[in-house]
């Protein structure tokens, strides 16, 4: 069960919980083609298959274990029009917040750690399965008793439509010391008429019900999917409120239906988050400025990520993921002839070493694989000794990210993972 606490009195939140923050100015430029998001699918085909279960992603969790860091958790009034107002800490306000997404980045070591019982590895040149999608946020029934609706649909990157672009805001490595490496975010898109985010492949309407609240007060609204993806794709959200509603009269929660997403700010209340270099995992919001075409330095058409902001507001979106994948790396501790071990450091951003271990004499060949499936480094190391020898990387000539390095020992290959840092 999620730490999340919630005393429900008239719906009345903090009004600086709720109140829009100011849009980060800060330049955002296209990122070179090695960052984009474009060629999600490796060319280099690998054998021994092997399949990962059912198992539940959520980033908040995930973040928290990796960093050891503490979430914040926010509500945020979520509708698709800025007529009905809302009760922020005692007064009253139109809501800002049109429509959620949450964009994943399967080669992010953050989703491929194994801390909570999870797959050791997602294989990037696989096919990823979204079984189901959930969230949690606070729902207030509608006086009619209409059926109230969350919208949750699936994106992936589409040439010319959507996340097929990758950009970075200069100048935020400040904000980000662990890393000292400007932020990057694939762009999402939203239709300036429909409203309906383009390049879904997948959507589930899910109707509101009474007895999906939690014993704290939220709503967990879960549906079935069974979608394919591939690296990188995006979840969003939208609540579609079933009954008419009074302009400039009705009050969210009273009135007309409403819903309060739940969201986090990972490393605790106005702080800036972690950021792995070229990790494009990042929560995105279509805003009243969007919607609504007010004056915002070109964001109208697009989600906002949550980068644009300063400290603090939605750096994530509190989904829950069951994902399932058929992985086609070989990723073998030892064969009989050798073992190959971890190299050390991990994640490493500078040097890094590589120990492997030999039962009889035998030719040798090391590779290391990028996410796309492009062997960077290969080298024959040549007829080696039985015992114990060691290779030395220099990470400084290998972009940020998640490689397969493998020792290929009288034709039978051995593959671990590795995470490069800036």
């Amino acid at each position: 069960m999620k730490k999340i606490y919630l005393t429900l009195a008239g719906m009345i939140f903090s009004a600086t919980m709720m109140a829009q923050a100011p849009i980060n100015q800060m330049v955002f430029q296209e990122a070179p083609a090695h960052h984009t998001a474009r060629d999600l699918k490796a060319p280099h085909n690998f054998s021994n298959r092997y399949t990962i279960d059912k198992v539940k992603f959520n980033f908040i969790d995930l973040s928290s274990s990796y960093y050891s860091s503490t979430p914040d958790y926010d509500y945020y009034y979520t509708f698709p029009d800025s007529t009905p107002f809302a009760n922020y800490g005692g007064s009253l306000g139109a809501p800002f917040c049109h429509s959620f997404g949450q964009v994943y980045d399967l080669s992010s070591p953050v989703m491929n750690q194994n801390t909570l019982g999870y797959p050791s590895i997602f294989d990037i040149s696989s096919s990823t399965t979204i079984d189901s999608i959930a969230t949690y946020g606070v729902w207030g029934q509608s006086r009619s008793g209409a059926t109230d609706t969350i919208i949750f649909r699936v994106v992936v990157p589409t040439t010319g439509v959507n996340l097929d672009r990758v950009f970075y805001f200069t100048g935020t490595a400040s904000n980000y010391p662990a890393s000292n490496d400007t932020t990057r975010f694939a762009m999402l898109n939203t239709d300036s008429n429909t409203w309906v985010v383009p390049g879904a492949i997948a959507e589930y309407k899910v109707p509101l019900r009474v007895q999906d609240t939690l014993a704290n007060g939220l709503q967990y609204v879960k549906t079935p999917a069974g979608v394919n993806v591939d690296r990188v794709f995006a979840v969003t959200i939208d609540f579609k409120p079933g009954s008419t509603y009074t302009p400039y009269v009705d009050t969210m929660g009273f009135g007309v239906g409403s819903w309060t997403q739940v969201t986090a700010e990972l490393n605790g209340d106005g702080t800036y988050s972690n950021y792995v270099p070229g990790d494009l995992t990042a929560s995105n919001t279509v805003t009243s400025q969007v919607r609504h075409a007010a004056p915002g330095g070109g964001w109208n058409g697009r989600y906002i990520p949550y980068l644009a902001y300063g400290a603090g507001i939605y750096e994530s979106i509190d989904i829950d993921l069951t994902l399932s994948q058929t992985n086609a790396i070989s990723v073998k501790e030892n064969v009989s002839e050798a073992k190959l071990f971890q190299n050390y450091p991990n994640p490493a951003n500078a040097f890094t070493t590589v120990k492997y271990a030999l039962e009889n004499n035998a030719e040798v060949t090391f590779e290391v694989i990028d996410v796309t499936g492009k062997k960077v480094i290969s080298t024959f190391e040549g007829n080696r000794n039985a015992g114990t020898h060691t290779i030395e990387i220099n990470s400084n000539e290998l972009n940020a990210g998640l490689y397969f390095y493998s020792i290929v020992v009288n034709g039978k290959r051995i593959t671990k993972k590795m995470t490069i840092t800036k």
